[in-house]
């Protein structure tokens, strides 16, 4: 990665933070997106100690001037864009029939017309530059493992699937590779609160999980940097799942229910 300059939004997460320091630490440069630029300073702080050099910027990607404002900057700064990893995404448990229409709205918002303005915005600037590139997006395992009371997430991220496949399609002419990353349960901060609620249920996810273990974000930012780089580049359209085999048993499930009570579903944190 040496020389590549790298767009990674979400970068205050922890699974954007460990994609943005593995890719500093490879000698890229890194640009971090985050809804608030003052969340970016441990991440940035990281990556300038492993050498890199480094761009912030408080890029809302559900706000279409702020995305065409932080790539401004990261191309002022940087002199262009290489790799973009379009992390950024939203989730929320909800029964569908309750599903709340402002919440729904909130991850098309944010997974899906969020995820194509990053990734239209770098399309654009790579054609212009006229060298290439690589877009590699987090769609989650949601996107080919329906989990119950994730409906509006794993539809979204089911979308951004295929939105991989159209842009390889259309951008493979113009030396873009876009591929996919499909995480399963990887421990942070936003899953924090589900496995560190009951022991049972943290047990059960990794009962249910074929290596034995829950992810890492360090495991996305290892498959994120090989689909970014030049050993990865007769691989476009794909989505790889980095899960520890869990969608291979149908999960992860966060939620269960016995379906045999027909109409009275009474929904209980797996264990």
């Amino acid at each position: 990665m040496n020389g590549t300059r790298v767009v990674v939004t979400g970068a205050a997460g922890d699974i954007g933070a460990a994609v943005a320091r593995r890719l500093a630490e490879g000698g890229a440069s890194v640009a971090l997106f985050d809804r608030r630029e003052d969340l970016l300073e441990a991440t940035a702080e990281q990556c300038r100690a492993a050498g890199a050099t480094v761009v912030t910027a408080a890029v809302d990607q559900t706000d279409p001037a702020a995305v065409e404002a932080g790539f401004a900057k990261v191309v002022a700064e940087l002199g262009g864009v290489d790799v973009v990893f379009a992390n950024a995404g939203y989730g929320k448990f909800a029964p569908f029939v309750e599903q709340d229409e402002k919440h729904w709205t909130r991850h098309v918002d944010v997974n899906l017309n969020g995820t194509f303005r990053i990734c239209q915005r770098a399309a654009q600037q790579m054609i212009e530059q006229g060298t290439g590139g690589a877009i590699v997006v987090n769609a989650s395992s949601g996107a080919t493992q329906y989990t119950n009371l994730l409906s509006a997430y794993c539809v979204t991220k089911a979308a951004l699937a295929m939105m991989v496949q159209a842009m390889a399609a259309e951008l493979g002419v113009r030396g873009i590779r876009v591929n996919g990353v499909l995480p399963g349960v990887i421990e942070t901060g936003m899953t924090a609160p589900m496995l560190g609620s009951a022991e049972s249920q943290r047990d059960y996810l990794q009962r249910e999980t074929p290596l034995g273990r829950l992810g890492r974000p360090e495991d996305i930012a290892a498959a994120v940097e090989y689909l970014a780089s030049p050993g990865a580049s007769f691989v476009t359209g794909h989505c790889i799942a980095v899960d520890g085999g869990q969608t291979v048993l149908g999960q992860p499930q966060w939620y269960l229910t016995d379906f045999t009570r027909g109409g009275d579903a009474q929904w209980t944190a797996a264990s």
